[in-house]
Parts: C-alpha cells; structure tokens; sequence
C-alpha cells in the first residue's frame, strides 16, 4: 500500500525562490532603466565647430550674343569684345565652351574663329574693344572646329581661373 502525504513546507519554500526572482527582476529592470535613460538623454556640446560658404559671381558685358554677322563675303572680318568679371570669394575656373554654333550653307568650317583674352580695368566701349590692355590669344581656328572640340564646361578652353578674390578680366 502506497501512502500519501502533504508537504506544506514545500510550498512555502517553493514561493520564497520565486518572490526573489520577480524582487530581482524588477531591480536590474529599474537600474537598466537608468543605465539607458542616461544614454538616451545625455548631452554634448562643442561650440568650435562652424561652417560657412563661399560663392562663384561671375557676369558679362553685353550679355547673350557677342555678335551677329549677315552679308558676309569673302576677306569680311569682324570683332566684339565682352568683358567678364568676377566677384566670387572662391577659387574658380572660367570656361569657354559654344552650343551648337549654326551658321548657312556650312560655313562654319570656312569662318576662322579668334578669341584673345586681356586683363583691363576700363569700360569696353564698342567693337573697338577700347579700355583693354594688350591681350593674348588662347583659341584661333575654324568655328566648326570649336564648336566641335568645346562643347560644355567640362570641354570647354580653360580660359581664366580667378583666385577668389574680386578680379575682372
């Protein structure tokens, strides 16, 4: 015959280990808590950092196209002149580059292109390019030829590269 037998003491026992666990539980929660709390929400600062931008001002004078020619025939020569000025605070490079010059007929491969640079400080009055220092040339051939070698900025003849501070050439 097999005999049963109730064990209280047992049960008592068997409460106190878990009580301890949920005690522990909630006090390694709460110091987590404040751990992490401390992370989240903790501050710093550094007030040497700063960061400031320059600019790229360039403008022209006249602006759109230099010049237009009809009636051309053969020995006819022309001139305009434009002046570029820069106030940027950046270092910079200016290109020229032409879009898709057009002309009739073709003629673009027989009308020879001259682009000469100059620095000056005076005011361009009319195609006699008054007010210009002497100048150097930086582009003389055909306009088919430019208009096929320098076709955007990246092609484009590196013509000046302006330090930074305001300059005009």
């Amino acid at each position: 015959m097999s005999k049963v037998r109730a064990r209280s003491a047992d049960t008592k026992r068997g409460l106190l280990p878990a009580g301890l666990i949920a005690a522990g539980l909630l006090i390694s929660t709460i110091l987590m808590w404040q751990a992490s709390n401390a992370a989240v929400t903790a501050t710093t600062a550094n007030g040497a950092n700063s960061f400031a931008t320059g600019n790229v001002v360039i403008s022209s004078s006249p602006g759109g196209a230099l010049f237009t020619v009809t009636g051309m025939k053969p020995g006819s020569t022309g001139s305009a002149c434009i002046t570029v000025s820069y106030t940027g605070t950046l270092a910079s490079v200016i290109r020229i580059y032409g879009t898709s010059p057009s002309t009739t007929n073709s003629l673009s491969s027989y009308i020879n292109l001259q682009i000469e640079q100059t620095t000056g400080s005076g005011t361009v009055t009319g195609p006699s390019c008054t007010g210009f220092g002497a100048s150097t040339s930086i582009y003389n051939s055909t306009l088919s030829s430019f208009g096929t070698t320098y076709t955007d900025w990246t092609s484009g003849l590196a013509a000046w590269s302006p330090s930074g501070a305001a300059t005009r050439d």
